[in-house]
């Protein structure tokens, strides 16, 4: 395969994902919503599973020829991503409680829905992460040094926002600057943790936690 073509089909790629995603989030949702909680919440995992992992697994197994859990990182490494993994968490509810209990004077709300549980802590952690971490940042960095790389991936991980953003009604300012620049960070953030624990595993569950602590404190 000529070196050039397999560089940039990453580009191709996102181009069709972003699209894909684009209809579910502002045309297939219409038709979950009339859907009861816990089907609509299994079916929108299963629908995010199929535009965001398979497609992922299939490239690096055609186009990488490699073996996708451990070009992802998802199979090495996991005694370095632990220790990452908790530095990160115990700096992550650490912000969230002092802004919430000492500047915002939010209260805990416990009240998660199956939905909720499902794909905006527990799926999202996974399927985000395979394909912004473990694939796109992953073969950016065979082009481009790390912090490079890492800015363009965070930059995408907001454009993949958009679409919910802009079905919500949230899509002016200054939501659309205050969400974009923490995305951003969030982004930054991630891929140097993913850097540096060599674990995607790490990624993934500070990804998911900071999804719960937004869920608990919004």
């Amino acid at each position: 395969m000529d070196l050039k073509v397999n560089k940039n089909y990453i580009w191709v790629y996102f181009i069709i994902f972003f699209a894909l995603w684009c209809i579910r989030e502002l045309w297939l949702v219409q038709y979950l919503d009339l859907m009861d909680s816990i089907p609509r919440a299994i079916t929108s995992a299963v629908i995010k599973v199929v535009i965001w992992i398979i497609p992922v697994l299939l490239l690096v197994k055609v186009m990488e020829k490699g073996v996708p859990l451990s070009y992802l990182g998802l199979r090495h490494n996991f005694k370095n991503g632990l220790k990452w993994t908790a530095w990160a968490s115990l700096i992550f509810v650490s912000y969230f409680i002092v802004l919430n209990f000492t500047i915002l004077d939010n209260n805990v709300d416990f009240q998660i829905g199956f939905n909720e549980w499902i794909n905006t802590i527990l799926i999202v952690g996974l399927t985000e992460e395979i394909v912004f971490r473990g694939f796109l940042l992953r073969k950016l960095m065979d082009s481009f040094k790390f912090w490079i790389a890492n800015t363009i991936t965070s930059i995408l991980f907001v454009l993949i926002h958009f679409p919910i953003w802009f079905y919500k009604g949230l899509f002016e300012l200054p939501y659309f600057l205050t969400a974009s620049l923490t995305v951003f960070i969030l982004g930054i953030i991630f891929g140097y943790v993913y850097k540096k624990s060599g674990s995607l595993w790490s990624v993934i569950v500070i990804h998911s936690l900071y999804n719960l602590l937004v869920s608990l404190f919004y």
